[in-house]
């Protein structure tokens, strides 16, 4: 299907001192242009619509149906959260947050837990399932295309024991948005209690 080349430790502490030098840039940003840049992401995932239900089925085996869903309600979200926030006041957002996707859910859920972090105001370290770091990575070039600034949203493939436990242990790291198994959560949980 492709080519993904692993963030190491090195590229996740490239990105966490990015993030957190971004992070005052993109939450004094204007809701209302957040989600201008989602809508137009919307758009693009849209347009590209056979390219993304392609690597669905090719990268997480859906089917044709289950494809078409898959970026219906990517679509959906990011429509969902621009409507949010388009005419909110600016309020303080939390600042880096790690989103952590799933494999079986590689578009939707991806693109739903990081529109929900970009739109509240929040700088965005994506880190999608090992099995389909892919289509992630297309999404978040899609995003990038519309207009979400490369400070807010970076994109981190790779293992969750290295990639995943170095982004959640870091204090800089102000939220994690999850989705995936109770262990790993239980994982998660207890290293953000220690900090």
């Amino acid at each position: 299907v492709g080519d993904v080349i692993e963030a190491d430790t090195v590229d996740v502490d490239a990105a966490l001192v990015a993030a957190d030098a971004y992070t005052m840039n993109w939450q004094t940003v204007q809701p209302a242009e957040r989600a201008d840049a989602l809508a137009r992401a919307a758009d693009l995932l849209e347009t590209h619509q056979l390219e993304l239900m392609a690597l669905a089925i090719r990268e997480a085996g859906k089917s044709l149906p289950n494809a078409i869903a898959e970026v219906r309600e990517a679509v959906d979200f990011l429509r969902y959260y621009a409507a949010q926030v388009q005419s909110t006041p600016n309020a303080l957002a939390l600042g880096p947050v790690v989103c952590i996707s799933p494999w079986n859910f590689p578009l939707a859920i991806f693109i739903g837990e990081v529109s929900a972090a970009l739109a509240a105001g929040n700088v965005v370290l994506a880190k999608p399932a090992e099995q389909t770091p892919l289509i992630a990575y297309r999404a978040v070039q899609l995003l990038h295309d519309a207009g979400i600034p490369r400070g807010a949203l970076q994109f981190l493939p790779g293992s969750g024991e290295t990639v995943g436990a170095k982004l959640v242990a870091d204090k800089r790291v102000r939220g994690v948005i999850f989705t995936g198994s109770t262990g790993v959560a239980q994982i998660i949980n207890r290293t953000l209690a220690k900090r």
